[in-house]
């Protein structure tokens, strides 16, 4: 059984799924479409030169859904099924273009509104992430707990959790992880303290936008962020998708609920592999990239074989 995992920030790269853009006829009119309804040229920052350009978090959001929906309409065309969907942070709304919840059009004007509402809710450089190396959640949060300014952003893998906050606050913690045995902690490169209580100013707006556009009922299950479990009603995703921008991202959690689903094949779509190696920390499964038209070729090959080893 197959399920779709979806990348979030970070996972952007210059010139990300330009083959499948020159080989694929659908890949290419998601990308075009994408140029007409943001209403600027989104392939000049995609497939420029420019990484900061690309890095900002208003232009990597609609970026990265953009290149997932690019490689997902090649999963479709390939008859590639899937019986689950979960995405990291912005993969969440890719999950849901994916599994019918969202239109495309819909869900890449939310997350260029996503990413320009992240980037205003805090003034730029006065908060940040750090990734914690080598400490369990628990011990995270214990230290946290005692911590002003500082919140769990991401629970990642067992032994890799995301903590988000004030510049300041984020700095002088450092060494207190590194005293209760982290093996490494390091700054993300990102524009503010995401999936934390300072996104606040950023939920109303959001919220406002998304109640007036159309959710639809999912094809598959979807696991949401927020939860770590099966959306059970509309209404729950919406609510916590707005949610999502000042809580965690419970991906341990959205992991272990696909592996009791009985998920033997994860398949991370679009740009990267990041989400496959978190899996692969969290349960023992098979995990496939489509970063590349060799890797998407690799799986089609790996799903074939399957199917006819089965009848």
């Amino acid at each position: 059984m197959n399920a779709l995992i979806f990348p979030g920030q970070g996972s952007q790269k210059l010139n990300m799924m330009k083959d499948f853009y020159d080989e694929y006829p659908a890949s290419k009119r998601i990308m075009d479409n994408a140029c007409d309804i943001l209403g600027f040229d989104l392939r000049k920052i995609v497939f420029g030169n420019d990484e900061h350009e690309l890095t900002k978090t208003y232009n990597a959001q609609p970026a990265l859904l953009t290149t997932s929906i690019m490689a997902f309409e090649v999963l479709k065309s390939k008859k590639i099924d899937f019986e689950v969907v979960a995405g990291h942070s912005l993969g969440e709304y890719s999950a849901l273009v994916a599994s019918g919840v969202l239109s495309f059009e819909d869900a890449l004007k939310a997350v260029r509104l996503r990413g320009e509402l992240m980037e205003n809710a805090i003034p730029s450089g006065a908060g940040s992430m750090l990734a914690i190396l080598g400490l369990s959640p628990e011990k995270v949060e214990e230290i946290v707990s005692n911590l002003d300014g500082v919140y769990v952003a991401n629970y990642n893998s067992p032994l890799q959790i995301v903590v988000s906050g004030e510049i300041t606050a984020l700095l002088s913690a450092i060494e207190i992880f590194k005293s209760a045995g982290a093996k490494r902690v390091v700054q993300l490169n990102v524009s503010g303290p995401f999936h934390s209580p300072l996104m606040m100013p950023a939920k109303e707006r959001l919220s406002e936008f998304l109640n007036k556009i159309d959710f639809r009922r999912p094809h598959v299950p979807v696991i949401l962020n927020v939860t770590g479990k099966v959306a059970g009603t509309i209404d729950e995703i919406k609510s916590k998708l707005i949610e999502q921008l000042t809580s965690p991202v419970k991906w341990i959690e959205t992991v272990q609920t696909m592996n009791e689903m009985c998920i033997t094949r994860y398949v991370e779509v679009g740009s990267g592999n990041v989400l496959c190696g978190l899996v692969k920390k969290i349960v023992n499964a098979e995990t496939y990239s489509t970063d590349t038209i060799d890797e998407m070729d690799k799986l089609e090959g790996v799903v074939k074989n399957a199917e006819i080893a089965e009848f």
